[in-house]
């Protein structure tokens, strides 16, 4: 049976896994920017010291947009809702994720469907985006 507290452990553990291997490349895209030496084609060394610095801006953007998604995760009401198209995880817009051999959305409060999927009552029908959804389960 999958419920409300199994699938914030995985997503638990998925934002964890990913927290961890984003401090990993910062840490090294760092390291290689830092050790990266001038050579006497200067415009070159410049580039490449800029391409490094993308990089970390975009590494520490994931980053920050990781630990939202736990404080988030963390902090905010959750609800899990099947229905006939599929199971929805209302909380952060993680995307699809495989819990228990089942994978389900997960998505925000913000979703267009959400408002569909919480003003739904169980065994009521409603229509999005041209797909009929029958509303099977809250939790």
């Amino acid at each position: 049976m999958l419920n409300k507290s199994v699938v914030i452990a995985e997503l638990n553990l998925q934002l964890s896994t990913k927290l961890s291997d984003l401090n990993a490349n910062l840490n090294s895209a760092i390291e290689s920017r830092n050790t990266d030496t001038k050579s006497s084609a200067g415009d070159k060394f410049e580039t490449s010291r800029e391409m490094a610095q993308i990089e970390i801006r975009k590494i520490e953007q994931q980053l920050f947009k990781t630990k939202q998604f736990i404080h988030i995760l963390k902090n905010n009401t959750t609800q899990l809702i099947t229905t006939n198209q599929g199971v929805f995880f209302i909380s952060i817009a993680y995307g699809k994720l495989a819990v228990n051999a089942l994978t389900l959305n997960c998505i925000s409060n913000s979703a267009p469907i959400t408002k569909y999927l919480l003003n739904t009552e169980i065994s009521a029908h409603f229509e999005f985006v041209g797909v009929a959804y029958k509303v099977l389960n809250k939790l």
